[in-house]
């Protein structure tokens, strides 16, 4: 469900306002949405806005309309994740050392490497600590979650595996693609074109990353639609065949996936030797499918609570 004209029209005008306003203590406070018993106030997106400044800078070449509709969007899907994981836990806490792994892999490019690192650099830029830690734990809570529920349906085929790294194994320099991606799905085929044409446009206009926070529905989305470096091994079929023959910068057709469809842009290329032990290979190419499908039942269980929560706009 969408924001109504008018709550849309509102809260472009609350924030147009809070972009010019440095003393948080100045700003009203209103509640413009909720969603369930969970709600979102200008505060909220003022807050939201000031983290993805930081985190993804190239959102600052974006128009402030789409600023604050990609915020909105990002606390929408944080809200929806913390009602459900409220159905498991009374709280949302975790250890340290749970934040303190997942705050490395995911910022250690910008050189945070544990939760002091990351408390610091909120500081310095103005955000408020408890917040971000929330969004993280939000997160990390929910991958576990869809861990949980659908590790029994993952289908790894262990002997398919074995023979497509022993089909590939007499390759001795092989390709490794550092990927961003863009995943989005649409509710009915006659909405796809108008949909995927205007992600192109976004890309060409904006840039990959900026499109990715305006239409990924993937965890990514937060980060850009980074994913990182990915061995072409790893790659399903569907992809290989997709990217087979783009260069760094190029990015992808639409690929359909279980999840929806999927862009991926290659931001990289590099080789390396392979030096080959084939229990290690098989349990590579294991990890890599396992998250693979895990992310397309997280996007697909989203979708499903999403649709069955109540929003009421104010």
């Amino acid at each position: 469900m969408h924001f109504s004209k008018n709550l849309k029209k509102l809260l472009i005008i609350f924030v147009l306002i809070f972009l010019k306003i440095n003393n948080l203590g100045a700003i009203e406070n209103k509640i413009l949405l909720k969603i369930d018993n969970e709600i979102i106030t200008t505060i909220d997106i003022y807050e939201e806005i000031k983290f993805l400044k930081i985190f993804n800078p190239d959102i600052n070449n974006l128009g402030e309309k789409e600023i604050i509709e990609i915020s909105k969007n990002s606390i929408i899907k944080d809200k929806v994740k913390k009602i459900e994981i409220m159905n498991y836990m009374k709280e949302i806490k975790l250890e340290d050392e749970f934040l303190s792994k997942y705050i490395k892999s995911k910022y250690s490019n910008i050189g945070i490497n544990s939760i002091k690192s990351f408390e610091s650099y909120l500081k310095e830029n103005d955000l408020d600590v408890n917040l971000a830690k929330e969004k993280i734990t939000i997160e990390i809570i929910w991958n576990d979650i869809i861990f949980q529920k659908f590790r029994s349906k993952i289908n790894i085929n262990k002997e398919m595996i074995k023979k497509e790294i022993l089909k590939n194994s007499q390759k001795k320099i092989q390709k490794e693609f550092s990927l961003s991606e863009i995943v989005f799905d649409v509710s009915q085929k006659s909405e796809f074109k108008l949909k995927y044409e205007k992600i192109i446009l976004d890309i060409e206009q904006t840039g990959f990353k900026n499109a990715a926070l305006i239409h990924s529905i993937s965890d990514t989305s937060s980060n850009g639609g980074f994913i990182g470096w990915v061995k072409e091994e790893n790659l399903n079929n569907a992809i290989k065949a997709q990217i087979d023959n783009l260069k760094k910068g190029q990015y992808s057709k639409a690929i359909r996936t279980s999840a929806g469809f999927l862009i991926i842009k290659i931001e990289d290329i590099r080789e390396y030797e392979v030096k080959f032990n084939l229990n290690e290979k098989v349990q590579e190419m294991i990890r890599f499918k396992t998250n693979e499908q895990l992310n397309q039942f997280s996007n697909s269980y989203f979708n499903k609570i999403k649709k069955d929560l109540s929003f009421n706009d104010f």
